[in-house]
């Protein structure tokens, strides 16, 4: 758009969403800030269940600040939202490795505590399911299919979800036209009752709370392409509780 020192006026017809998931709502932003970053918060709930949700001593929660930017993809202006820096000061490593799954093959992953996690890696492949399990048989699906250019979740099997019946009615669905063809990052940062995913650092966000009945312990990936699944430098780390 054009800026005349006074007023903006955009160019652009369609509206973009910060976040795409159900539980991102009236998100505020913060002024002088270090760096005069723009910080968001948004409440991490849905005004369609926040008063149905199964917690006993608290009712929804705040997603995690992150920094507002404008980042050139594609020939595109993309506003970015991406966690802030200092979130790394709470990480504890816990596995990292190089990990390549033949097409049409998983891999499973256990990790003692998901639900207190975050899960980093950067790959070119766009056909992959990421399933979230535990000894229950509840689960928690990411699906990534780039040849439908769209990100899914799908929580209706991740645990308690009878206390609403839209809670988990619907496959949230996210679009993704502009990710990029090369290596892209995807990070997932996983509470107790909550995910926000970020693909290609904040270009395209998704959050969404959950209510497993026990957490999850074990990721297994799946690779629905005709090609070998690379993940690089992928990550696994608890996070510290700040209670």
């Amino acid at each position: 758009g054009d800026f005349d020192g006074t007023s903006f006026t955009s160019d652009q017809e369609e509206h973009k969403w910060i976040d795409w998931g159900t539980d991102n709502y009236a998100g505020v932003t913060y002024n002088n800030m270090p760096n005069n970053d723009r910080v968001f918060i948004g409440w991490m709930s849905n005004w369609a269940y926040a008063q149905e949700t199964p917690t006993e001593k608290w009712r929804s929660a705040m997603t995690l600040p992150r920094k507002l930017a404008l980042r050139s993809v594609n020939d595109s202006i993309e506003l970015i939202n991406y966690p802030l820096e200092s979130f790394d000061k709470i990480r504890v490593l816990g596995i990292e490795e190089e990990i390549s799954i033949d097409p049409k093959s998983d891999r499973s992953l256990d990790f003692n505590h998901f639900n207190s996690s975050e899960i980093i890696f950067k790959t070119t492949s766009q056909a992959f399911v990421l399933e979230f399990q535990n000894s229950l048989g509840e689960k928690l699906n990411l699906i990534l299919d780039g040849q439908n250019q769209k990100f899914e979740l799908d929580r209706s099997k991740s645990g308690n979800i009878l206390f609403d019946e839209d809670f988990a009615k619907n496959v949230q669905t996210m679009p993704i036209p502009n990710l990029p063809k090369g290596e892209y990052e995807i990070r997932i940062l996983m509470d107790w009752s909550s995910i926000e995913v970020f693909i290609n650092e904040g270009q395209y966000v998704m959050t969404a709370q959950i209510f497993p009945n026990e957490f999850y312990k074990t990721l297994v990936v799946s690779n629905l392409g005709d090609d070998t699944l690379e993940l690089n430098r992928f990550t696994i780390s608890g996070v510290k509780s700040i209670w």
